[in-house]
């Protein structure tokens, strides 16, 4: 009954059932068991990814701080390496990749971030180490500081690597564990699962071979991750007594990095004892650390020097329990503390050579400073094909300050095409490429004009470094006193030729007379004095005695008392008498002498024409008083008896007006318009004709005048014309000067009202402005007496004027419209010429038909 059960093959297919949902519970239990293996195996990869990459990134850090310390060493670092700038690309293509394999694990990322932050201000720092001189003397402050700062940046960085290192070692340990569980339970159902079903086992089997394919990889890509680390990454297991205790470890897996550093080959040292491999562990306590670490289960830290092979080395180790051993992750730092002990002892020499240098430098700055000279150093600019094209500007000293007007600071890093332009024309430019192409010294004297400043310079240029230096000596008083002995030397000939005809021509003969002793040979007498007495040269003694003979005898008795008492009190002698020259003619000579010792010593001059010119002029003078007499007296009658007459003929006129003017007729009326208009035009007349000829140089009458304020007198004065014409009136800023107040402002009423007269119908505009301009500015043809005067220009678009009447409009009378277009009188600007003349400066008139006029008034300043 039962033999038929099993037969049955209802049995069958109730065992087939049976057996496939088995077999489905069975897979589905093998299956998870198996993708969780894979999972755990992933996660095992990927912690040793992550801490490669780790390792890798800050391997890559020291690399970067290396190389750039390296290139201080080598005092290259004007310009980062290109080495260096290949770390920043690989640190930046690492921390990318690490950045993905940690985007599931936040806490990884908050150190990640950070470690982002603490690269760039690594760059930064390295970077900045570059920045300074081509040849140190002394790192500063600030740049040991920038030291400190990539120091406390990588200290930083390893505590962040550390903190990352000991999350993926926890992460690590609880994969493992997590993946020994599947690992022993997934043969177990796998072995279970092929009792049920061959075709299973074989489905299974291909599974199981897949996955470890994909172990094997992963395998290989961690055997190829070791072996291009730059780390020392070694397994140690332990070694046990009988006791249980450990007494060494085996090393049991070791990458090639073993062999870089230490020159031990992996394949050969592998599954020896640590005591054997690394001495150095038993010598210096290394080996307690270890057994401790494994003890403890903690990790552990190790930086110091070890002895392998006769080669000392610093390491600096993390020692981490991992399974049933040690995983050793070593750093080889000798080169880095190499470099460190080599950059303090370069540092304590260029300390050293700084304090020497510092004491010349601050000699020769002293020297600079003391010294009168321009020194200047300049380095040439090129060009692609190697060729000077220019200077730059590297150092002038304060110098220059005194010689261009210019500091320092202003001309530094400023090419000399820029700041000396004139260099690059007069020679001097291919000086300097000399003193550069030959190496030798150059010295040349050029002249410049420096702030209007006419100076000499001797120049001294000379190859320094790359550049040239130049001195410059100021020789401007030299040249200046050559020259000046130049022109002495042409003067005193030209003045000797000139004194010559010059006595001839002012009829002026010197003497030298002994007048006590009459000694002969003590006494002298020009050849000219000998003509201005009709006699040949040398025709008589030159004696004091005998020339008195020649002296008028009604003059003798005046000109012998005027000689004693200037002899009695030795003072000069100065007095005129007359003569009786060798041709019976009458002269008047004036003599003029002082007294050397005993002798008088002067020149005799014959005024006979001044005498006759001085008669003259009295009688002119006393014709030119009656002349004044007479002004004076045609001023009263044109003040009192001309204007009388005329004021009662206007009184007349507005009483016939008032009352009888509305019963003339029309012709009457025309008639009565013209005798007012008559009237009023000779009152003007009579009115301007007192100004001019009250117009005077009184000195009494000058003070300091704003003509601002006479500006804005004359604008009260004339405020009713300007509202009726419209003009607008602009004033720029206008000096303060020493003048007559009341002619200032009559003078700029006239030219003002003129401006307003002829204006323009649209929109009339007057401008007075004002410049000051020095004497050989002005080419205007007056005479000159002061340094430098002020234009005051008053400019209007009105109708204007042909040029050609521009002196015209300045004489007494003179109009260029009719009456019955512009009413005046012709006197107005010819006021203002003699108020500006009354003030040693000068007027004219600047125009063109319907464009306007310009009055230029100058002024002394």
């Amino acid at each position: 009954m039962a033999k038929k059960l099993i037969l049955s093959p209802k049995l069958y297919v109730v065992l087939l059932i049976i057996a496939a949902a088995l077999l489905t519970f069975i897979g589905s239990i093998s299956y998870k068991q198996i993708s969780e293996f894979k999972q755990a195996a992933n996660s095992v990869t990927h912690t040793l990814e992550v801490e490669t990459e780790i390792n890798n990134l800050f391997a890559i850090y020291s690399q970067m701080e290396s190389a750039q310390l390296t290139n201080l060493l080598r005092k290259d670092t004007l310009v980062t390496s290109i080495s260096f700038q290949k770390y920043i690309d690989e640190s930046n293509a690492t921390f990318k990749r690490l950045n993905e394999l940690v985007l599931d694990n936040p806490i990884q990322q908050t150190h990640l971030t950070r470690i982002g932050e603490l690269q760039n201000n690594l760059v930064t720092a390295l970077k900045a180490i570059a920045v300074s001189p081509k040849v140190r003397l002394k790192y500063s402050v600030n740049e040991r500081n920038k030291l400190d700062e990539v120091s406390h940046i990588m200290a930083e960085l390893n505590q962040r690597k550390n903190f990352m290192l000991i999350k993926e070692e926890k992460l690590l340990k609880e994969r493992k564990e997590e993946f020994n569980s599947y690992a022993f339970l997934s043969p177990f159902m796998i072995l279970v699962l092929g009792a049920f079903a061959m075709f299973v086992f074989v489905l299974s089997f291909i599974k199981i071979n897949n996955e470890r394919k994909s172990r094997s990889r992963a395998e290989a890509f961690l055997s190829s991750v070791m072996a291009k680390t730059e780390n020392i990454v070694n397994f140690y297991e332990p070694i046990f007594n009988d006791n249980g205790e450990v007494t060494d470890f085996k090393l049991v897996y070791a990458n090639e990095r073993n062999k870089t550093d230490f020159g031990l080959d992996p394949e050969v040292i592998v599954g020896q004892p640590i005591s054997k491999i690394f001495p150095f562990t038993v010598l210096n306590g290394e080996y307690d650390v270890l057994a401790q670490s494994f003890i403890d289960k903690k990790e552990g830290n190790l930086s110091r020097q070890v002895l392998l092979n006769g080669k000392k080395i610093w390491l600096e180790s993390l020692i981490r329990p991992l399974n049933d051993g040690l995983l050793v992750i070593a750093k080889n730092t000798t080169h880095e503390k190499e470099s460190v002990a080599k950059l303090n002892t370069l540092n304590l020499e260029l300390q050293e050579q700084y304090e020497e240098i510092k004491e010349t430098d601050e000699f020769l700055q002293n020297v600079i400073r003391s010294t009168n000279n321009v020194i200047s150093y300049f380095e040439p600019i090129l060009d692609k094909e190697g060729t000077i094209i220019d200077f730059s500007i590297l150092y002038t000293n304060e110098e220059i300050k005194n010689t261009t007007g210019q500091s320092p600071d202003e001309l530094v890093q400023k090419k000399i095409s820029e700041a000396y332009p004139f260099l690059m024309e007069n020679g001097v430019f291919e000086f300097f490429i000399e003193a550069i192409s030959t190496g030798k010294p150059v010295e040349f004297e050029r002249d410049y004009i420096f702030n209007g400043v006419h100076m000499w310079f001797d120049t001294y240029a000379i190859k320094t470094g790359d550049g040239v230096c130049v001195t410059s000596k100021n020789i401007s008083k030299q040249k200046q006193d050559e020259q000046k002995i130049l022109e002495v030397n042409d003067q005193l000939k030209i003045q000797n030729a000139i004194l010559r005809d010059a006595k001839t021509l002012a009829k002026i003969g010197s003497y030298r007379w002994d007048v006590l002793s009459d000694d002969e040979d003590n006494s002298e007498i020009s050849d000219n004095l000998y003509s201005l007495l009709d006699c040949e040269p040398q025709e008589f003694l030159p004696t004091h005695e005998n020339y008195k003979k020649f002296i008028h005898p009604e003059d003798l008795a005046g000109y012998k008392k005027n000689l004693k008492e200037a002899i009695d009190k030795k003072k000069s002698v100065d007095f005129s008498y007359r003569i009786i020259n060798k041709s019976r003619k009458i002269k008047h000579f004036r003599t003029t002498g002082h007294f050397q010792d005993n002798a008088l010593i002067g020149v005799i001059q014959d005024i006979s024409t001044q005498i006759k010119d001085a008669l003259k002029l009295k009688e002119k003078n006393q014709e030119l008083k009656r002349s004044n007499e007479e002004l004076e007296s045609f001023n009263r009658v044109a003040s009192h008896d001309l204007q009388e007459p005329i004021r009662k003929i206007q009184m007349f006129i507005s009483r016939i007006e008032d009352s009888d003017y509305e019963n003339l007729s029309e012709k009457g009326k025309e008639f009565f318009t013209k005798i007012s208009s008559s009237s009023e035009r000779m009152r003007m007349l009579i009115k301007y004709l007192l100004s001019y000829s009250r117009i005077n140089k009184t000195k009494s009458e000058f003070t300091s005048v704003s003509l601002v304020e006479i500006i804005d007198k004359v604008q009260e004065d004339l405020e009713a014309r300007i509202k009726e014409s419209g003009v607008e009136i602009i004033v720029d800023n206008l000096p303060t000067l020493n003048a007559v107040p009341f002619q200032m402002e009559q003078l700029f009423n006239n030219i003002i009202s003129n401006a307003i007269k002829y204006g323009g119908k649209e929109d009339p505009k007057i401008i007075i402005d004002c410049k000051k301009l020095k004497r050989n500015e002005i080419p205007n043809n007056f005479i000159k007496k002061h340094k430098s005067y002020y234009r005051i220009s008053i400019i209007d678009n009105g109708i204007g004027f042909e040029q050609e009447h521009a002196d015209k409009i300045f004489e007494l009378f003179q109009r260029l419209h009719q009456k019955t277009e512009y009413s005046g009188t012709g006197i107005g600007l010819a006021i203002c010429k003699k108020i500006a003349q009354n003030h040693g400066g000068h007027i004219l008139a600047e125009s063109a038909l319907g464009k306007g006029s310009t009055f230029c008034v100058f002024l002394p300043a």
